[in-house]
């Protein structure tokens, strides 16, 4: 469908649909659950549209894409903080340490 042929009805129902779809990324992100890479693309999609057809975008669509590239960022830094953390790790202190709470146990 080219943007120049779209009806107002047709648009009034993109626009309706793309509301939707805000809500339930916005739940996922609110809640912390992933969101489906369908609904992301389909998102992604429906923005570019509405920029196609020179409509405004409003606050929830920008808060919603924002977060949709938040979330990639928060994962990639929580796998390389939970890689440096397990790096600094003592394994053979904290066995020691807790030997001594095993030692203590049998002899009481």
């Amino acid at each position: 469908m080219s943007t120049s042929a779209a009806s107002p009805k047709r648009l009034s129902e993109v626009r309706r649909l793309t509301e939707a779809l805000i809500d339930q990324v916005l739940e996922a992100q609110i809640l912390g659950r992933p969101v489906p890479e369908s609904q992301s693309t389909a998102l992604i999609k429906a923005a570019f549209f509405l920029r196609e057809c020179n409509l405004p975008w409003w606050p929830m669509l920008a808060q919603a894409l924002h977060g949709l590239g938040r979330d990639t960022d928060e994962a990639a830094f929580d796998e390389a903080a939970k890689a440096e953390a397990l790096k600094d790790t003592d394994l053979e202190g904290l066995s020691r340490f807790f030997a001594g709470f095993r030692k203590g146990d049998s002899a009481s």
